[in-house]
């Protein structure tokens, strides 16, 4: 089995979006992503990609950008403006009216009141995308931005969060409650791929790597498996032993990622949850999605690196800490870790399609949930 993409050949792709987070999440103009330095046909010849595909050409059209507040040209200017008034009001809201509430009854309906519009702000934009590059060569992504439908998933998760933690009283910080959040977490990937990808005509299930169990080819299916463990296993002691002396060089721990358990039956939900449905939920995501749609404009490399720093740079969000000096060395420690380990489940994934990278994934959480468990049963030294 090999990775969606591996046997097509590279359409001329779009110019490379900068990696940061507030200009995809933005509405975009009429060309395409806000604010995009392209690169010029020099440098993107350098950028050849690992499994052969050429390198992406400039726009001839120029840089996008200068319009991004217009709307002229718009093929949709209603829901452009509507994605920018929901969008910055919800901001407003959730980050200074919430918080800013005298009556703490008021705080959590405020937020979520923001968040959802925010939510609604982005999915308009996601829309407008979709219409402005509707006329693009099929073989490029004509839907949204990976970025933008981020931002639209992780608002309406907050929202719903804000539900499921407030009103139903589900605490995601005991066994159940994370294998109820990491249920929501893989269901509403699904849901954001299904309805801005899928069902825009961007790219199908199949173009993502996900096989087609009518007539599968099982040997390639479990060879794609092994290929993604055999991979991941040497890595992962590699990368522990990385993380280790990283951590003792900034005089830090790793950030715990999961709640500690005694009882069987939470031993089960966290490893159910931590070893199964998180490497389900965000190699769909992350690799499926994300790298899919930008190998499409931009070459493998780029992409690669691009998805493995986007995937590394988001598991700083749940980080919780004491004080900055603690947080920014956890967060240091992360990105050693987790920037290798993106990079290498999206080869995998290249290499040897989605079942792989999946495997991967539930390998490296495996081993890592089997080594805490291990280090919990070891007693502490007695004080001398």
């Amino acid at each position: 089995m090999t990775g969606p993409g591996a046997d097509r050949p590279s359409p001329d792709p779009e110019p490379a979006p900068q990696v940061g987070a507030a200009n995809e999440v933005e509405p975009v103009d009429a060309q395409g992503e806000p604010g995009i330095d392209h690169d010029t046909p020099s440098n993107a010849a350098s950028d050849s990609g690992p499994i052969g595909h050429p390198a992406p050409v400039a726009d001839p059209d120029g840089p996008p950008g200068g319009g991004v507040f217009s709307l002229e040209g718009r093929r949709a200017p209603g829901l452009y403006l509507v994605a920018w008034i929901l969008s910055i009001g919800g901001l407003a809201v959730t980050l200074v009216l919430g918080p800013m509430a005298s009556d703490p009854a008021w705080r959590p309906l405020l937020i979520f009141l923001g968040a959802t519009a925010v939510t609604l702000g982005l999915a308009a934009a996601a829309g407008s995308q979709v219409l402005e590059r509707a006329s693009r060569d099929p073989e490029r992504y004509r839907g949204p931005s990976p970025l933008l439908v981020f931002g639209l998933y992780f608002m309406a998760l907050s929202a719903l969060g804000i539900i499921v933690i407030n009103v139903i009283g589900v605490d995601p910080d005991v066994p159940s409650g994370f294998f109820a959040n990491a249920t929501i977490q893989t269901l509403g990937y699904v849901l954001v791929i299904s309805l801005f990808a899928v069902r825009t005509g961007a790219l199908s299930w199949s173009d993502m790597g996900w096989p087609t169990w009518r007539g599968a080819d099982v040997p390639e299916t479990l060879r794609a498996i092994g290929s993604g463990i055999l991979v991941m296993l040497p890595v992962t002691l590699g990368l522990i032993v990385v993380g280790g002396i990283v951590g003792l060089l900034l005089g830090v721990e790793a950030p715990r990622q999961f709640p500690l358990s005694e009882a069987p039956i939470d031993g089960a939900f966290v490893a159910l949850s931590a070893g199964l449905i998180v490497p389900i939920g965000e190699e769909i995501f992350f690799r499926g999605f994300v790298l899919t749609a930008w190998m499409r404009d931009l070459g493998p490399r780029t992409a690669l690196i691009r998805s493995s720093l986007f995937f590394a740079l988001l598991h700083l969000v749940p980080l919780v800490s004491a004080d900055f000096s603690e947080g920014w060395r956890q967060a240091v420690m992360v990105i050693a870790v987790l920037l290798p380990v993106g990079f290498v489940f999206g080869w995998v994934f290249i290499r040897f399609g989605l079942i792989a990278s999946i495997a991967a994934h539930v390998s490296y959480n495996s081993l890592l949930l089997a080594l805490a468990f291990l280090a919990s049963k070891i007693p502490e030294p007695a004080g001398i």
